[in-house]
């Protein structure tokens, strides 16, 4: 007999990540994915919020796209490559993810396994490169970039440790179940 759906609201983990996930996707869009827009088909006040964010954090990663700067050779090709796997992996998973906790699905486990262990990975080296490679920032630009990749550093890696947590357990029962069978 298959188990009741369990209300997201009644999982307190599972409703951060999904509001997570749902947070994510007008960020992925309306910045993160502005570099593989055709310039001419991307909105002024798109471009506007773009710009609103490197003066407001002074971020160096988000201005280097902007300016155009080819993320695929050179200094910042590990960036350029992270951006190709949010837009390829890591935002398909913003909906699957979403789908599958609405649902109360165990099946979308090892996929936010996958997520959170990748978005984590890719976070960190962001994060490091504000204070290697620009010891001069302000503090205020310091704590605005903090406040603003902290969050997709830590939730990613708590998901990580959930869904191993989770999917431990599943294995860990099924093998109980069949050693006594």
């Amino acid at each position: 007999m298959a188990e009741a759906r369990v209300p997201l609201t009644s999982r307190p983990l599972d409703l951060v990540y999904f509001c997570f996930f749902l947070n994510h996707i007008p960020a992925s869009i309306l910045l993160d994915f502005q570099k593989f827009y055709p310039k001419a088909y991307v909105p002024s006040a798109i471009v506007g919020f773009r710009q609103w964010w490197i003066d407001v954090s002074a971020d160096p990663l988000v201005a280097a796209a902007a300016r155009g700067d080819n993320l695929l050779n050179g200094e910042l090709v590990w960036f350029g490559c992270f951006a190709w796997l949010e837009l390829l992996f890591q935002f398909p998973v913003f909906f699957l993810g979403m789908k599958g906790l609405w649902n109360d699905s165990r099946s979308i486990y090892v996929l936010m396994l996958a997520y959170g262990a990748s978005t984590a990975t890719t976070v960190l080296p962001c994060i490091v490169y504000f204070f290697q490679e620009h010891p001069n920032m302000t503090s205020a630009h310091r704590l605005m970039l903090l406040s603003s990749y902290v969050p997709f550093f830590v939730v990613p890696l708590i998901m990580t440790i959930d869904m191993e947590l989770r999917l431990y357990k599943i294995v860990a029962s099924a093998d109980m179940k069949r050693k006594t069978e």
